[in-house]
């Protein structure tokens, strides 16, 4: 299925609707929901960027017929295909990092910041990752307007949450 399928936009765009609730919410009032709110959206951004790097080893799976059936591969290949599966672990490990921040320290201003830093990273590797050809130009679009539209709304909620401010509609 193409990134820029029907269906792919439509999932992709209401992929943002928990980031945009659970960022209103955790600005807009301070009570003990605005916390709920807080760590909901560390949650979800924990989840999504575990499903980021899920996405390299679907990638790396895909291209590389021998991670699957065990086929001689060169040297290169294999060097490559450790490297895509390596670093799809990484976004994973952040998101967890994010939420044992979040909840343990707890700390969630440095558990969003874990998060942006995280999807930043990510975003630096799919670009990286289509320059070497293991990507494909039609879904790193896909991936940088959510990720812009993602990070906005992480960025907004860590400045405001510093700030003290609210968001009052």
């Amino acid at each position: 299925m193409r990134a820029n399928h029907p269906l792919v936009l439509l999932l992709g765009l209401l992929g943002l609707i928990p980031f945009l609730v659970c960022g209103y919410l955790a600005c807009a009032w301070r009570d003990p929901a605005d916390a709920r709110a807080l760590i909901a959206l560390i949650a979800y951004g924990a989840v999504i960027l575990s499903f980021l790097g899920g996405v390299h080893w679907g990638f790396a799976l895909a291209e590389q017929p021998g991670v699957l059936a065990a086929l001689p591969v060169p040297a290169a290949e294999r060097s490559a295909e450790k490297a895509r599966i390596g670093l799809g672990v990484v976004p994973s490990l952040l998101g967890w990092i994010a939420v044992l921040v979040a909840v343990l320290v707890p700390a969630p201003v440095l558990a969003l910041c874990v998060l942006i830093v995280g999807f930043i990273a990510t975003m630096a590797a799919e670009h990286g990752a289509h320059r070497r050809g293991w990507m494909p130009q039609r879904y790193l679009w896909l991936r940088w307007v959510l990720t812009i539209v993602t990070l906005a709304i992480l960025i907004t909620t860590a400045v405001l949450r510093v700030a003290g401010a609210r968001i009052i509609l």
